[in-house]
């Protein structure tokens, strides 16, 4: 029974440590986006028109330069990984919560 209940710690740690750190990096990165945007001319020129010239600057870097697509790819990849961990300590808890609604 004890080995059990330290089983089962070790369980809800590993999962509450998975969903931290996924949930700090998913933060991380709204920030560098929000930075990104924060350093736009939005006021002069209007937001939609910079966002559409950002996306145009990026279409641009994508055609003449493909190594500047690494840096977004390396993006996606942190966040799937960061969505992922969220994901998996979420399972390790849910076995927990199970546990709670049989007793």
């Amino acid at each position: 029974m004890v080995q059990a209940i330290a089983k089962r710690s070790t369980r809800t740690q590993i999962g509450l440590a998975l969903i931290a750190l996924g949930t700090v990096m998913i933060l991380a990165n709204v920030s560098v986006v929000a930075g990104f945007f924060s350093t736009l001319e939005s006021q002069t020129i209007g937001a939609p028109a910079a966002a559409a010239l950002a996306a145009l600057a990026f279409l641009r870097n994508a055609v003449f330069d493909p190594t500047a697509l690494l840096p977004f790819a390396c993006g996606i990849l942190i966040l799937f990984l960061a969505f992922a961990g969220v994901f998996f300590g979420l399972m390790l808890l849910r076995d927990r919560a199970r546990a709670v609604e049989n007793a």
